[in-house]
């Protein structure tokens, strides 16, 4: 549960939601009542707010890379890369969605926010 904490908040670590909630959903199946079903759904209403493409369809657009605008994939990742040193808090502009590309190679790229649109 502490360490499901830690890595949705990339304290220590490199932030992974997919990772949280992978801890946090690991402790609740193992009977933790007391806080991870709290901090569970408080990353799922995160998650909602912040990175809703997050385990979804999604298609790259706008990349310098011409080669992967169109490319459609699966967004198993989001995080974010840079604090605003003034206010402690994430700066929005760094959040990067990693997904796995269609194919048989499953290629994970991580692309900003900006250059991901949900897939028809």
């Amino acid at each position: 549960n502490c360490l499901g904490r830690c890595y949705g908040n990339g304290q220590g670590v490199d932030q992974s939601i997919a990772e949280a909630r992978r801890l946090y959903e690991l402790a609740v199946a193992r009977g933790e009542t007391q806080v991870a079903p709290a901090h569970l759904q408080d990353l799922n209403n995160a998650i909602r707010q912040t990175c809703p493409l997050f385990d979804r369809r999604v298609v790259l657009r706008g990349l310098n890379t011409a080669a992967l605008n169109g490319t459609r994939g699966t967004a198993v990742d989001f995080g974010f890369n840079e604090m605003d040193p003034k206010t402690d808090k994430w700066l929005i502009d760094s959040g990067r969605y990693t997904v796995r590309l269609d194919g048989p190679e499953g290629r994970l790229v991580k692309v900003r926010a900006s250059n991901v649109d949900k897939a028809d």
